[in-house]
């Protein structure tokens, strides 16, 4: 009975992810999960202040779903063309939130852009850029009991960003590197960059190379 994985206690209501971060905390770690979002929805954490950051008239026009989830970050909108990254793993007692974003993402990078051609590397807190360019933002949940990590973020491969301006306002607060720019301009996608692989082939090189990715990139 001691080798049994300890499995975490979430508060309600349930929230975007929460089965997959049940399902990871009971499997060997770092436990990665990507899929392909199908749906248009609006995420948002529960620090944010859905008035004053979500055009929410027009996400009630379109149907469009607004939903929370566990962990910081800013507010996205998941859609078609983007792929959704779910990792549970165990976290360090000593170790500041950049740097267990570093430790996460430096395997992502190196499945993303093996060759380094494309220029892929982390800003901000928790970012994923190309040039001043975002391509991935992301956010934590830190569980204490069990002492794991459950990381979720967004990967723009394909996706029509011009819905992040229509349901997103301006951000309450930014990277210092994102300058007051608007979605479009901070914003980029893998295809505008010339990386042709569709959502479904990133998903499933990062579900079949992350674990060992991560035993190759320690910080």
């Amino acid at each position: 009975m001691d080798d049994l994985p300890a499995i975490p206690i979430l508060s309600d209501p349930p929230r975007k992810n929460d089965a997959l971060f049940m399902v990871g905390a009971g499997k060997p770690k770092p436990n990665v999960h990507a899929y392909e979002q199908t749906e248009t929805e609006v995420v948002c954490g529960p620090s944010c202040k859905p008035d004053r950051e979500i055009f929410l008239d027009n996400c009630k026009a379109d149907g469009v779903l607004v939903r929370m989830r566990r962990g910081g970050g800013g507010v996205v909108v998941l859609m078609p063309g983007v792929a959704v990254i779910v990792i549970v793993g165990l976290r360090r007692s000593d170790e500041a939130i950049k740097d267990l974003h570093r430790r996460i993402h430096r395997p992502l990078i190196a499945i993303l852009d093996p060759a380094g051609q494309i220029g892929i590397r982390q800003d901000g807190v928790s970012d994923l850029c190309i040039g001043d360019q975002k391509i991935l933002g992301s956010s934590l949940y830190l569980g204490n009991d069990p002492f794991y990590f459950y990381y979720q973020s967004s990967l723009l491969v394909n996706p029509d960003l011009k819905l992040i301006d229509r349901y997103c306002r301006h951000p309450l607060r930014e990277p210092a590197y994102r300058s007051g720019r608007p979605h479009a301009d901070f914003c980029t996608t893998l295809a505008r960059q010339g990386v042709s692989c569709t959502v479904k082939e990133l998903c499933e090189a990062i579900n079949l190379k992350f674990y060992s990715e991560f035993q190759k990139h320690p910080v």
